[in-house]
């Protein structure tokens, strides 16, 4: 990513989310940074912490230095819980288990080559599910969404509450036309725009699936697919497949520059992963996530590792 493309990514930032950023200093030089973000609207227990050290400055206390600030700043945000993530078999893992916390949940890292896109598969998806689900239509969706279709874009996103969220404690998201009218105005600020469809239910209008791709300016290549989701009272019908077809017909006609496009899923989400097998995506990384409780991490963090309990 552009150094110009981060600055803006690093300036504009929602009105619902608190993001505090710190940098370490060696002599002048940056060593070490931790960010923190806590959601201000929704899961108020939670807050998302990283550190980030240089490999060659590494063993030296850098990340225990930023985790005073860092704990410092979830606690003054009445966090009980902080989520971390990590490569997995990271070696730092050893650490992340010391101090108390837990590998909660499981991503899969895949990515899908254009030039690899089975265009009459696709074509064949929305087919099937055209005659499977008579009652439904997919629709694009056009940014920013009309105010009208506002309240319906807010509602379906819901549906991602449904995801599989393994071990990890966390609450469901809400989004609202505030919250998604900044989204929309900060993305546009940071080079980023939008390209979704949607399922319709025809006998109610009700929007009950979406798919959406995310594409930043500063990065003409590559893409990345965001949610994708269909309602549980309206699955195993081909939805999932149509929509995740008829929106990359649409985005890669309007973006021939792209040629790939990444995607991240819950290791347990069987269906949405052999969907994406399917289409052509190739796992090229496994992430995970993991949650502690602040007291227990703030506690351990002032135990030297290897330091027996005592009574």
């Amino acid at each position: 990513m552009p150094f110009e493309a981060r600055k803006r990514a690093w300036r504009h930032i929602v009105n619902h989310r608190d993001i505090r950023r710190w940098v370490l200093r060696d002599h002048g030089a940056i060593v070490a940074v931790a960010v923190v973000l806590m959601d201000t609207q929704d899961d108020l227990n939670n807050g998302f912490a990283r550190i980030h050290v240089l490999p060659d400055r590494r063993r030296q206390g850098f990340a225990s230095l930023l985790a005073v600030p860092v704990l410092d700043a979830l606690e003054g945000g009445k966090r009980g819980s902080v989520i971390t993530d990590t490569f997995d078999n990271a070696p730092w893992e050893a650490e992340l288990e010391r101090l108390g916390m837990k590998k909660s949940f499981q991503s899969r890292l895949s990515r899908l080559l254009v030039a690899d896109v089975d265009w009459d598969l696709m074509g064949a998806w929305v087919a099937r599910a055209s005659e499977r689900a008579v009652d439904y239509d997919v629709k694009r969706v056009g940014f920013p969404i009309d105010e009208e279709l506002l309240t319906k874009w807010c509602d379906v996103r819901a549906i991602m509450n449904t995801a599989p969220r393994e071990g990890l404690d966390f609450e469901d998201y809400v989004m609202t036309p505030e919250k998604w009218r900044d989204i929309e105005a900060n993305e546009s600020a940071k080079g980023v725009s939008f390209a979704a469809c949607v399922a319709v239910h025809k006998p109610t209008g009700e929007w009950v699936g979406l798919s959406e791709i995310t594409f930043n300016e500063a990065n003409p290549e590559q893409a990345e697919q965001g949610d994708t989701g269909v309602h549980p009272d309206h699955r195993n019908m081909g939805l999932g497949r149509r929509l995740k077809a008829a929106t990359i017909q649409g985005f890669v006609a309007d973006h021939p520059e792209v040629e790939r496009i990444d995607t991240d899923n819950a290791e347990s989400n069987d269906a949405m992963l052999n969907i994406n097998v399917e289409m052509g995506y190739r796992e090229i990384l496994q992430e995970c996530a993991w949650q502690g409780d602040m007291k227990a991490i703030r506690e351990n963090l002032r135990r030297p590792a290897g330091a027996a309990d005592t009574v």
